[in-house]
């Protein structure tokens, strides 16, 4: 069994009592502001298959996973300007044909009010006594609010502009998420060098984490050579081929707080790809450093672009110089996405363009108008690193057939194709003194400090 990772010798358990008291301090703040009165928290309700009788896999809307680790449809979380403890309302209704939801442990529900009913019905009806405005924040509009007071945008925009700096109960979940997904990757890199197909990479990482695919916070990405150029490559092959490289991203959820963690792997050591995987994996770690509150994510992005482009002048791929393919987005086609986002209950968390609690968004970059984070960083926000090097082939013969053909050497190309991309993520926190936090390295760096195996626990 791995040692939980701890912040000051603090589970998550010991600090969900201060996150709930910091939340509440929060969000009364944004009731106040907003001249709400209650604010009603949905978990959201099951969806049937289209002419069918059975359910998606359920997942609770993360404006109630922030508040509380259960994953159960119809479930109702009210927070008001008076009560000290949030009121959690469980149906407890009987049903023969499904398992009853598991109850929330001690630990946690010593903080919360709990309440239990029959029906979404009862809540309705206990609710509608009131005379207090009230704000409901879920899919459906199950209390028949106006429409001022469902899903309110000043408030949404309030909430979504705090989410941005985690508590240490967050900073915990997050650090334990990581703590989790790394023997999984390792069992999956395993499997990968064993020769096993994308399919059983997928299996064997599910297996080492204790997991139902359900319960991934997104679909495993395990691309096998040209696979690895697809960026979210979820059609699993299940059928191995002679391996040339893995590309793996692939997190674990705790108490429904995201790790969005990626590796990628050269079948052959010794090889011009497992160099290549090597320069970007420092170029990674040097950005990391680069961070911190205030740096402008936009800017991180730009660096690493720079970055990437020259890794590739190093392996003799770019004819042109880093600037010239930066400024001529010719780096676009090996390096198409963005460097970084938010993580926490959202992998990609909200907050990350919003300039205040009012709603208003930071200017858009005319060059980079698509990236997910634009918003300076501040303390206590938890971020992924994820710079990458692909050969994608719709991207080159875009290239190949643009003004910038002679900006790359085309008899390199299909070299690389083979191996399909490269990608390195981190898990980030940037704390109060500026320090960073790399959670993802430190868990790692434990998981080989120790005597387990990958996939036991």
């Amino acid at each position: 069994m791995l040692a939980p990772i701890v912040q000051n010798n603090q589970t998550p358990e010991q600090l969900y009592g201060d996150h709930i008291q910091q939340k509440l301090s929060r969000f009364r703040a944004i009731l106040q502001a907003t001249n709400f009165d209650q604010l009603i928290i949905g978990s959201g309700s099951e969806k049937i298959q289209f002419q069918d009788d059975m359910a998606y896999p359920f997942k609770a809307n993360s404006y109630f996973r922030e508040w509380v680790p259960l994953n159960y449809p119809d479930y109702f979380l009210c927070i008001d300007i008076v009560n000290k403890r949030p009121k959690l309302y469980i149906q407890c209704k009987q049903n023969i044909w499904h398992s009853a939801p598991k109850k929330i442990a001690d630990t946690y529900a010593q903080h919360l009010e709990i309440i239990e009913f029959s029906s979404t019905e009862a809540v309705i009806k206990e609710f509608s006594k009131s005379a207090d405005r009230i704000g409901l924040i879920n899919e459906t509009n199950d209390f028949d609010l106006d429409a001022e007071g469902w899903n309110p945008c000043q408030v949404l925009s309030a909430i979504d502009f705090q989410r941005r700096s985690k508590t240490d109960y967050e900073h915990a979940c997050v650090r334990e998420a990581n703590r989790l997904a790394v023997p999984a990757h390792l069992a999956a890199k395993d499997a990968f060098f064993a020769g096993a197909s994308e399919l059983e990479v997928a299996s064997a990482y599910l297996q080492a984490c204790y997991c139902a695919e359900s319960e991934m916070p997104y679909a495993i990405i395990a691309g096998i050579n040209e696979n690895a150029a697809v960026l979210h490559h979820h059609q699993l092959n299940n059928r191995a081929v002679r391996p040339y490289s893995l590309l793996l991203d692939a997190g674990v959820q705790f108490n429904h707080y995201a790790s969005d963690i990626t590796r990628t792997y050269a079948h052959e050591t010794g090889s011009d790809f497992s160099s290549m995987i090597c320069a970007v994996d420092s170029s990674q770690q040097d950005i990391v450093n680069e961070a911190g509150i205030g740096k402008n994510p936009v800017d991180l992005h730009v660096q690493s672009q720079y970055a990437m482009a020259n890794i590739l002048k190093q392996f003799n791929i770019l004819k042109v110089s880093a600037e010239e393919a930066v400024e001529n987005k010719i780096i676009n086609t090996f390096y198409p996405h963005g460097l970084s986002h938010h993580l926490g209950c959202n992998v990609h968390d909200k907050g990350s363009r919003l300039a205040n609690a009012q709603g208003d968004q930071m200017p858009v970059s005319e060059k980079y108008p698509h990236l997910r984070a634009s918003a300076p960083m501040v303390e206590s926000q938890i971020h992924t690193v994820e710079p990458g090097l692909y050969f994608i082939p719709a991207l080159l013969d875009k290239l190949e057939a643009g003004q910038n053909k002679g900006s790359v050497n085309w008899n390199q190309i299909n070299y690389w194709k083979k191996y399909g991309g490269i990608r390195i993520e981190d898990n980030i926190i940037l704390h109060a003194n500026d320090s960073i936090e790399n959670v993802t390295r430190d868990a790692f760096r434990q998981a080989k400090n120790s005597d387990v195996t990958p996939g036991s626990q």
